[in-house]
């Protein structure tokens, strides 16, 4: 009597099971790679979110604890009363007697720079890592010599367009009725 032992796998078995294991990895590893990308865009996003709201923060501070708005950089505006001819730098006296001005600063790679007469240097409202686009001031005389002064600017952290995943580019503005004057 022949014995005929059937141990072991047919070459047909062999392939679909290394074909499913294939096919499982592949489906695991795109997943794996869209978590990793889309957490890379969240993380940047929230960055440039974080920043700009601090931006905003600052600003808001400082033209709430102003003394009256002076004039700007061009040595003659300091309140155009136009909403449709914004203003890109605004110059405030302090409390302190001291002229605080904001503007976008360096022209080569701007930032929102806060320039202090009380040290006679600027002190930036955002880092190295974003690049600053259309600040804008628009300043509105309001009754019994009571002004409205709105911000808004782009901030962008990344060189690609904003669908790109390494970048980010978000809008920010805020208004401010100033207290004293």
């Amino acid at each position: 009597m022949n014995y005929k032992l059937n141990a072991g796998f047919t070459l047909i078995e062999l392939l679909v099971v290394a074909t499913l294991t294939v096919l499982i990895m592949l489906t695991v590893t795109s997943l794996f790679m869209t978590f990793l990308i889309t957490s890379q865009k969240a993380s940047i996003e929230q960055r440039v979110k974080s920043e700009g709201e601090d931006a905003l923060a600052k600003i808001e501070f400082i033209l709430r604890n102003s003394r009256k708005l002076v004039p700007g950089l061009d040595g003659a505006t300091t309140c155009n009363n136009d909403p449709n001819d914004p203003m890109n730098n605004l110059a405030v006296e302090g409390l302190d007697g001291y002229i605080t001005t904001l503007q976008s600063y360096p022209i080569e790679n701007p930032k929102i720079a806060s320039h202090s007469g009380a040290i006679n240097d600027y002190y930036y409202l955002t880092s190295d890592e974003t690049t600053l686009a259309n600040l804008e001031f628009t300043c509105l005389t309001g009754a019994e010599d009571s002004y409205y002064v709105g911000v808004s600017f782009d901030l962008k952290i990344g060189t690609g367009e904003s669908s790109d995943r390494e970048t980010a580019v978000e809008t920010f503005q805020t208004g401010i009725t100033l207290r004293n004057n």
